[in-house]
């Protein structure tokens, strides 16, 4: 499976761009320098790797991504 950029989301006045790399993984990549700040998985529970953000931060991405209708979430446990 190809990526698939799945939106944009703004979270603490940084724009990040939402990737899917395959089924149910994601990574997020801030656009001011284009760079790779964490990824996540949305399986039966979520996991999230940040790599230059807190894990916090990257949670919140996630979240407001989901809410933004960004990401596939039918199916899935309540978020958290």
């Amino acid at each position: 499976m190809q990526e698939v950029v799945k939106g944009m989301v703004r979270v603490e006045g940084v724009t990040y761009r939402v990737v899917r790399i395959r089924r149910g993984s994601y990574e997020v990549v801030r656009i001011l320098d284009d760079t790779l700040v964490g990824s996540f998985n949305t399986g039966l529970r979520m996991h999230f790797s940040a790599s230059s953000v807190d894990e916090a931060l990257l949670r919140e991405i996630a979240r407001v991504a989901i809410q933004g209708a960004k990401l596939s979430w039918v199916g899935r446990p309540a978020f958290g």
